[in-house]
């Protein structure tokens, strides 16, 4: 129930994209529309069953997908990044980590996000609380495991050299499973983690941690939300119908997780009673401690702004990540436009 905070590069074999498994999910509860008559919304998950798809299942199980004429398509992961699927054509909403999208909008992928999944940024470096680094600075050289995004490196040089070091040194492995796991083994010296996630399952799980906040490093920057759902620029500009229907059933259904995260939680492992039932003290741990960053201080979840995306792009710009002189304006990166707040 780990989130991967990284997804694969875009370029990964066509193989893959067809053989995504599809599961059709219906409401439980409310009345709507005929099932006939209800459009299908697929959404791509990117990680196993976990406490961000909260109000997915919220959605689902309490009808607001069926009153909005929607029937959700659940992709589950599969190794497919959803960069990839939306650019097949395969899904029409994916998971995505915001600082992947002006990088990959600028290397001609196009699509934005369309709704932020917390208001809070969370993402932190993680090192073993028994290691003997104690601050980013002593990081540099050592041996990060992550997910292989070309924006890890920038963020984490930008740390070391806000942490002090003049010239910071970046090595790399990708790893295949959880973090911690990684961390614990001592095969990495450090990582990235979501706060209140996978911090929270690595503790359980008895590795103890240090971590480094990354809005402790790079301010404002670090405003960005963990994780956002995109859709492809012609979806979003030529059937909006959709994915604004979409976007009012989850938003109905993240903010009723915000405020019920036990009930939440409930028809998260209802759901996926294989991969969560013998896990209900890590899903009432992590839930309880995401569910608050759902919303922002009006009570709305999704919302997106200039300034989330603005200095994390600067900071790619820095290092080399665009080509001329000016970065792409932050405002390409994102629409509030389809979500109910607008």
């Amino acid at each position: 129930m780990f989130r991967r905070l990284h997804r694969p590069a875009l370029a990964l074999v066509v193989a893959a994209l067809l053989g995504a498994t599809l599961a059709a999910c219906g409401s439980s509860s409310a009345s709507g529309p005929s099932g006939s008559s209800l459009r299908p919304l697929r959404i791509a998950l990117d990680w196993v069953p976990n406490v961000d798809f909260l109000g997915i299942y919220v959605a689902i199980h309490n009808g607001y997908f069926t009153a909005e004429g929607i029937k959700p398509v659940i992709i589950p992961y599969s190794g497919a990044a959803g960069e990839t699927l939306i650019s097949a054509g395969k899904t029409d909403l994916a998971f995505t980590y915001p600082p992947n999208i002006p990088a990959y909008r600028a290397s001609g992928l196009k699509y934005r996000a369309v709704a932020g999944l917390t208001q809070l940024n969370t993402i932190e470096l993680a090192v073993l609380a028994s290691s003997p680094y104690t601050s980013p600075a002593q990081l540099s050289g050592t041996l990060y495991g992550g997910f292989g995004v070309p924006t890890d490196q920038v963020i984490i040089t930008t740390i070391m050299r806000q942490s002090g070091v003049a010239h910071p040194v970046f090595r790399q492995v990708t790893l295949n499973g959880t973090a911690y796991q990684a961390l614990a083994a001592k095969r990495v010296a450090y990582t990235t983690m979501f706060g209140g996630i996978d911090d929270v399952t690595a503790e359980l799980q008895g590795a103890r941690l240090r971590l480094f906040p990354l809005r402790n490093y790079l301010g404002s920057a670090a405003s960005f939300p963990d994780d956002s759902l995109a859709a492809s620029d012609q979806e979003i500009d030529h059937d909006p119908s959709l994915l604004r229907h979409g976007l009012a059933a989850l938003s109905e259904g993240y903010i009723y997780a915000a405020h019920h995260p036990a009930q939440a939680e409930e028809d998260l492992v209802s759901a996926n009673p294989t991969a969560l039932e013998h896990s209900r003290n890590i899903i009432t741990a992590t839930g309880n401690a995401t569910a608050p960053t759902f919303l922002d201080t009006a009570g709305h979840w999704g919302s997106l702004s200039d300034a989330q995306f603005a200095g994390i792009t600067q900071i790619m710009a820095d290092g080399g990540l665009f080509t001329g002189e000016t970065p792409p304006p932050a405002s390409d990166d994102y629409t509030n436009s389809l979500l109910p707040q607008g």
